[in-house]
C-alpha cells in the first residue's frame, strides 16, 4: 500500500483489501488503548516499525489542531459574510 499510495494511510475500509484496512484498524485501537494506560498489544519496537512507513494512527482530521482551528474559522467567516451572522444552524448545511 505504502509504495502504490506513498502513504500508510490505509482506510479503515479498503475494499481492495479488506484484510489490511481491519489490521490498520486494529493496530490504530492498540495504540490508542497503550495511550490510555490500557492493556494492548502494541509495544515500541511496532511503533517505530510503523511510524517508518510514516503511518497515520488517526486518519481523521483533528478539528482542534492549529491547523484545524483557522480551516474552521475561515468556514465560519465565510459563513458570517454570506448570511450577516456567526449563529450557525446545529445542522448545517441543511
Amino acid at each position: 500500500f505504502h509504495r502504490i499510495h506513498g502513504t500508510a494511510a490505509v482506510p479503515a475500509r479498503y475494499p481492495p483489501d479488506p484484510k489490511l484496512g481491519n489490521w490498520v484498524r486494529t493496530q490504530r485501537h492498540q495504540y490508542q488503548r497503550m495511550q490510555e494506560g490500557k492493556t494492548s498489544n502494541m509495544n515500541t519496537e511496532r511503533i517505530q516499525l510503523l511510524e517508518g512507513l510514516a503511518f497515520k494512527w488517526s486518519i481523521y482530521k483533528d478539528p482542534w489542531s492549529e491547523k484545524g482551528w483557522y480551516v474552521q474559522f475561515k468556514r465560519l467567516a465565510e459563513f458570517h459574510r454570506i448570511h450577516g451572522t456567526a449563529a450557525v444552524p446545529a445542522r448545517y448545511p441543511p
